[in-house]
């Protein structure tokens, strides 16, 4: 995220007679003398700039629940030094549990309408009933957009537009219209449940791009810290750990590891399945279970992968 980006959702995608806003969320640390700070956001654009967005999870610590900044309102231009300070929290953020920054977003609507809106949005149908999320935390907000068809985006609506960071180190914008009302599938929410062990895995994968391993040839090289839609990605490893009988998070997370850095089909090859599966009966971890494999082995098993397929 830069400065640049964000200056040029302003220009090209923000619509000047919408009002436009810096999401924040409490829960992640910032210190009191950033002026990024709440306080010193009060400081410098005064107390009707600032809206809590209250949480209902969060009714007894209201302080925690997060808050919509109002950088522009209809016909006016945001600091483009506040901009600029939030595209750089953005990237402080990267590798951290909890982003400060939200994201930025416009709407037509009451500030107060709005704020609710956001609040909406988090309660998800279950198989069990609604449950309510944070989805505008950046993370959560990437996982439930994945969800959500093209044809489906008058979810978000009265948002216009809203700017926000991905897993990647990239950013993308959600865009809305107005629309008949949309109600997520429960994958939506089924999805929400796993996002401490998306952000773990997340978190996993890169540190180990950043590490010299001698033998990853399905490791990622490209521009960005992480690939494409890599939430998604690592959501898929997880349904697929558990889909073969895996429920330790900690054998959770050495799958899918070894199925990123190695091959996306690791878990198809006789060998590798057998020990998955003694590692679901609890036998050992999948860790050590998978410790003996050495260099030399890894390239054995992804050449018969590449070349003569997954064995039955």
């Amino acid at each position: 995220m830069t400065p640049a980006l964000v200056q040029k959702f302003v220009d090209e995608i923000y619509t000047p007679e919408a009002t436009l806003y810096l999401l924040l969320d409490p829960l992640a640390d910032c210190a009191s003398d950033d002026p990024l700070h709440i306080e010193a956001l009060r400081q410098t654009l005064g107390d009707d700039a600032l809206t809590r967005v209250w949480r209902p999870d969060l009714e007894h610590t209201p302080h925690a629940c997060p808050v919509l900044v109002t950088l522009a309102s209809p016909g006016a231009r945001p600091s483009e030094r506040l901009l600029s300070l939030s595209a750089q929290r953005v990237n402080e953020d990267a590798t951290r549990s909890r982003r400060y920054v939200c994201g930025w977003l416009s709407s037509s609507v009451t500030t107060a309408a709005f704020s609710a809106h956001l609040i909406a949005l988090g309660h998800l149908p279950m198989v069990q009933g609604t449950q309510f999320f944070p989805v505008y935390e950046p993370l959560r907000l990437e996982l439930l957009a994945g969800t959500l068809k093209q044809a489906e985006q008058g979810f978000w609506w009265p948002i216009q537009h809203w700017l926000f960071p991905m897993s990647s180190g990239t950013s993308s914008v959600i865009s809305s219209y107005p629309h008949a009302s949309v109600v997520p599938r429960p994958l939506a929410g089924e999805v929400q449940q796993e996002v401490v062990l998306v952000s773990t895995l997340l978190a996993t994968w890169r540190r180990a791009l950043s590490l010299p391993l001698t033998f990853a040839p399905a490791r990622w090289t490209g521009a960005t810290t992480l690939p494409p839609h890599a939430a998604a990605k690592a959501h898929y490893q997880i349904h697929q750990a558990r889909q073969l009988g895996l429920k330790s998070h900690h054998d959770i997370i050495t799958l899918a590891m070894h199925c990123l850095l190695l091959d996306l089909r690791l878990h198809e090859h006789a060998r590798v399945r057998a020990l998955i599966d003694q590692a679901a009966r609890g036998t050992a971890s999948l860790s050590t279970l998978l410790a003996p494999c050495n260099d030399n082995s890894w390239q054995r098993i992804v050449t018969d992968l590449s070349h003569a397929g997954a064995y039955p």
